[in-house]
């Protein structure tokens, strides 16, 4: 029988045991991680990766690390683990077996034949427990060729805390390398060793980043390096691939021959070959690095039905320039990540084909999925790099910002059968002016209220449109008792649409919001005799340095006036600034004053 200090000790063991984990935060942490890349003189190079991670929660091994996922092409690479273990909370080691260890084909290459030679190495861990560490070591070795040029990206911090990590960068004695370290202040040492010149950087404490809404991943800390001089040792190499010559064949020009006859305009040609590529073309979510940044031709891409968003962006520039479009793809870099002097096209984030249509206006469009807009309205903030290996010199375009509006204003009245109508006046810019619906259909604004039985298009522009919306809707009020609710018309498209509300307790990173937008929706409703407006009289203006927002409601007679309105100074909010725009937030988002209470005293 077990005595009560027996059962004391073990208690006391589970109360220390449980603080210590406690004490370290997350539902895990990584004790050390080193990643060290090499570039041997003959090209070819090598990539270790060791970690050791100690798990704090269930969801730690149950979810997040019972398992390593690495992706690499055997066609150039060659996977090494050196060594795969654990230690056990009681010091016990745990060899990972044999059958711990299976290739499978990456998830996302699974129906891309094209890349069908791509394979995953799936390490799944052994003895894992509350208070265990993961020891893993692997070698990936690459042979001369695969890349462009010897560059990579370091993302810094991880999702939970990491004790050490250290970036190890070996380059032959005759190369310099070139980096590029953002959001966080290190410098590496430099030393020299065997003829090789050793970058290493040092990073202690790392908290871990939020994973929550609104984190701006462009200040989170990171690492861009390469072997190359200068961006265009990598560029041209690149471009000179024989994708960037746009071949294509005669069923690619028989398409393109069909679109342009039945089409009236560019534009319209445009946005067919987009829907063209994009809907009936596969999309093989592979990203670059683990296919060397090589792209199949057009023709390649046309003839298997699918292809990565690079290659689709290729043959949309193609299809493109068929139709004397002018279409050329370009390279999506923010412009936190652009340095010329750092040769690494692991700054590329995403593509667009530019094209010209009408007068010469300049278009951006997606391969991978239909868009309302011309792309450079939500592009403001990057560099756009052609991809064309026809130039001589690195040709960037930096969109200008242009704020998003969406204006309402509207006159109406409620008859005795709770039915609506009048008139709305519809604005809107930017983003979240649909000017590509609009022009393939102007009833499209249809879709900006319920209740719209007419529409007439004022105003037609990428930068903006203004409609004139009839409404005439039925069963506008929604009864409980002897009281009505009237919903304040708004947009399905401004902010309410982000799906954000409150900010989280605790909360210290800044808040990134989509966008700025100004939006506003004034309105006048002449209400049916009898009817008395419960809701109280509202008039709240705020205007600080997040903002400023007016919304106000009052009854004069027979007509309620309803103003909402709210337009945003800035973007990015820091965490001094969460008051400020917690005072803007919180009365936009109360859903008490988006609605209307009405009594019929008849």
């Amino acid at each position: 029988m077990k005595t009560i200090s027996t059962y004391l000790s073990f208690f006391v063991f589970l109360l220390v045991f449980q603080i210590t984990i406690s004490a370290e935060e997350g539902d895990a942490v990584y004790k050390k991680i080193i990643h060290e890349y090499t570039l041997n003189p003959d090209g070819s190079s090598e990539y270790r990766e060791y970690k050791e991670i100690k798990l704090l929660s269930y969801m730690s091994f149950n979810r997040m690390y019972g398992e390593t996922f690495i992706i690499f092409d055997p066609a150039y690479q060659e996977l090494e683990i050196n060594e795969a273990y654990t230690i056990m909370a009681d010091g016990q080691r745990v060899e990972v077996p044999d059958n711990a260890f299976n290739e499978v084909l990456p998830r996302a290459a699974s129906h891309a034949p094209a890349y069908n030679r791509l394979r995953e190495m799936v390490v799944t861990h052994t003895g894992l427990e509350l208070g265990a560490t993961i020891y893993l070591d692997y070698t990936l070795k690459t042979k001369a060729g695969f890349m462009p040029a010897f560059m990579g990206e370091e993302f810094i911090k991880d999702i939970v805390p990491i004790d050490e990590k250290q970036l190890i960068i070996r380059i032959p004695a005759d190369k310099e390398l070139q980096y590029k370290v953002m959001n966080i202040r290190t410098a590496p040492e430099v030393s020299l060793e065997k003829g090789m010149n050793i970058y290493t950087f040092t990073f202690r404490g790392l908290s871990a980043y939020t994973r929550e809404w609104g984190t701006d991943h462009e200040l989170l800390p990171r690492l861009f390096f390469s072997a190359a001089k200068d961006l265009e040792r990598v560029y041209f190499p690149f471009v000179s691939q024989p994708a960037f010559t746009y071949p294509a064949n005669p069923e690619m020009e028989m398409a393109v021959k069909k679109i342009t006859e039945e089409k009236k305009d560019d534009l319209q040609v445009a946005l067919a070959l987009q829907k063209l590529v994009s809907s009936d073309i596969a999309t093989w979510n592979i990203s670059p690095k683990y296919t060397g940044f090589k792209c199949r031709t057009p023709v390649e891409v046309w003839n298997s039905n699918g292809g990565t968003a690079m290659e689709k962006t290729v043959l949309l520039a193609t299809l493109l320039q068929k139709a004397r479009l002018s279409g050329v793809p370009v390279a999506v870099i923010p412009e936190k990540y652009y340095e010329r002097k750092v040769g690494s096209l692991h700054m590329i984030q995403d593509f667009a084909v530019q094209a010209k249509v009408g007068m010469g206006e300049r278009l951006y469009l997606s391969a991978t999925h239909s868009q309302d807009q011309n792309m450079s309205f939500s592009l403001a903030g990057n560099k756009l790099l052609v991809l064309d290996g026809a130039i001589e010199s690195l040709r960037t375009f930096e969109p200008a910002p242009v704020p998003a509006k969406i204006i309402y204003h509207g006159d109406f009245s409620i008859d005795a059968d709770e039915k609506i109508t009048g008139n709305l006046n519809v604005k809107l810019s930017g983003t979240l002016n649909p000017y590509f619906k609009l022009s393939l259909d102007s009833t499209y604004a249809k879709r900006f209220a319920a209740g719209t039985k007419d529409v007439r298009l004022i105003k037609l522009s990428s930068d903006e449109s203004i409609s004139n919306l009839e409404i005439d809707k039925e069963n506008v009020f929604e009864q409980y008792g002897d009281y009505f609710f009237l919903n304040i018309l708004s947009s399905q498209s401004g902010i309410s649409s982000w799906g954000f509300t409150y900010i989280e307790t605790g909360r210290k990173d800044p808040i990134k919001l989509p966008e700025l937008i100004h939006e506003q929706y004034h309105y006048m409703i002449t209400l049916p005799d009898g009817y008395e407006l419960i809701s109280p009289a509202v008039d709240i203006t705020v205007d600080n340095a997040i903002g400023k927002l007016i919304i106000s409601l009052r009854k004069e007679g027979n007509t309620v006036h309803s103003t909402r309105e709210i337009e945003l100074k800035r973007d990015l909010i820091q965490f001094n600034e969460f008051a400020a725009f917690n005072e803007l937030w919180q009365a936009w988002m109360n859903p008490h004053l988006k609605e209307i209470i009405l009594k019929n005293n008849e």
